[in-house]
């Protein structure tokens, strides 16, 4: 199995599936040396295949997120398969982490996500405007990030995935971003909070 932990999250895990001659799961992984049988994700136990007799025929990748690579045949080698399946893998967690923000931060928000709701709670009034401040600083902010990504020559479909909208919506939202004077102005209004 192949772990990815470069964040501190634990949500990819990947492996070398064996596949019958009619690409369904027998039950088997390559461990880089032998066939092993491995009937599950170990933590969710979810997968469970039934052992099928004879030498699989192909390989995929797999990750414990639900995604799976190309079928890969094994040709009599499966080391070969499982070099291939390996380098699909890794470029499906390049992908995929590429996106992801550190746990820190995501604890972060989760702290004002709190502190907010019980400021709701307590004094709505008082959160209502902490919201409108809040959302006055993070489309400035948003607007410096997708130029940021532009100039780095990020694709619009990059950008649109990690704001959660299509690309054309990113494309038509922020066009402009990345040109002279309205990213200089954006970037004027977010400025670095205070300490």
């Amino acid at each position: 199995m192949w772990d990815d932990d470069r964040d501190g999250r634990r949500e990819h895990e990947g492996l070398a599936r064996a596949l019958d001659e009619s690409g369904v799961p027998d039950g088997r992984i390559w461990n880089g040396h032998a066939w092993q049988e491995w009937d599950s994700w170990g933590e969710n136990g979810v997968v469970t295949f039934d052992l099928h007799p004879g030498e699989p025929t192909a390989l995929r990748a797999e990750c414990q997120c639900v995604w799976h690579g190309e079928t890969r045949p094994v040709d009599g080698d499966p080391v070969t398969a499982a070099v291939a399946v390996k380098a699909d893998w890794e470029q499906h967690i390049a992908a995929v982490t590429a996106a992801m923000y550190p746990v820190d931060v995501a604890d972060e928000m989760d702290d004002l996500m709190s502190r907010l709701y019980a400021l709701t709670q307590e004094q709505p009034l008082a959160a209502l405007t902490a919201l409108r401040e809040l959302e006055q600083r993070i489309e400035p902010l948003r607007v410096v990030t997708v130029a940021r990504a532009r100039h780095r020559s990020l694709a619009w479909q990059k950008v649109a995935d990690a704001l959660g909208v299509t690309r054309q919506s990113a494309w038509e939202k922020y066009k402009f971003a990345g040109s002279g004077a309205d990213v200089d102005a954006a970037y004027a209004r977010t400025g670095p909070p205070a300490s």
